[in-house]
């Protein structure tokens, strides 16, 4: 009876620190996955905003090599997964003066984004690309509008097997890592609510 108490006893305290351990190797890459969001969110689900400007994306780097235009492509195809219609981004730029949208009709917010580390070195040899970006929704055209949603997220992309090993080459590595990372980024970002938008349009009729 002593060895069986003994040996429930022991298998509870193996248990609890096979527990504690992967909680303590997991809470950290939890608490770094949820990068914080600020701005009006109560007014972002009040507006339901359809049409968005997506501004050409800023290079706040030192070294000045982020593939920008690849990053506008890649929020443009993220917000439509959120439901987001957002605006062609030539018409964006032949409208686009001193940093703003001029175009009419203004579109419903406009997003900014800069990105401030782009560090793609080890995607060959480890299948992984650090990024970080600000972004941020603006009411209207430009950035003095109320800031609907902010979120700066840091991120290292994983493109590889997760145990080092890089993958296949290919030309389009680039373009899927930051496409990845936009998707992270727009995680937090509210899905698009059709219903709710019809619902605003028609209070706002009246």
């Amino acid at each position: 009876m002593k060895h069986s108490m003994f040996a429930r006893s022991s298998a509870r305290i193996l248990a609890a620190a096979l527990l504690f351990s992967a909680l303590a190797c997991h809470s950290p890459a939890r608490d770094a996955d949820k990068a914080p969001v600020r701005g009006a969110l109560e007014r972002l689900s009040e507006l339901q905003p359809v049409d968005v400007a997506v501004a050409p994306v800023r290079d706040q780097t030192n070294s000045q090599r982020v593939p920008l235009e690849v990053f506008r492509t890649a929020f443009v195809e993220s917000l439509i997964e959120r439901r987001y219609s957002p605006l062609a981004p030539s018409y964006i730029d032949a409208n686009w003066v001193e940093a703003s949208f001029k175009g009419t009709p203004a579109p419903d917010c406009l997003l900014v984004v800069a990105v401030m580390n782009w560090d793609p070195t080890h995607l060959y040899s480890t299948g992984k690309v650090a990024i970080t970006a600000d972004i941020v929704l603006f009411e209207g055209g430009d950035t003095t509008g109320k800031v609907l949603w902010q979120r700066t997220l840091a991120e290292e992309v994983e493109m590889g097997d997760g145990r080092g090993k890089p993958p296949a080459a290919g030309t389009d590595l680039v373009p899927k890592a930051v496409r990845l990372f936009t998707q992270k980024a727009l995680q937090a970002l509210p899905m698009r609510d059709p219903v709710a938008a019809r619902q605003a349009a028609a209070g706002s009729v009246r």
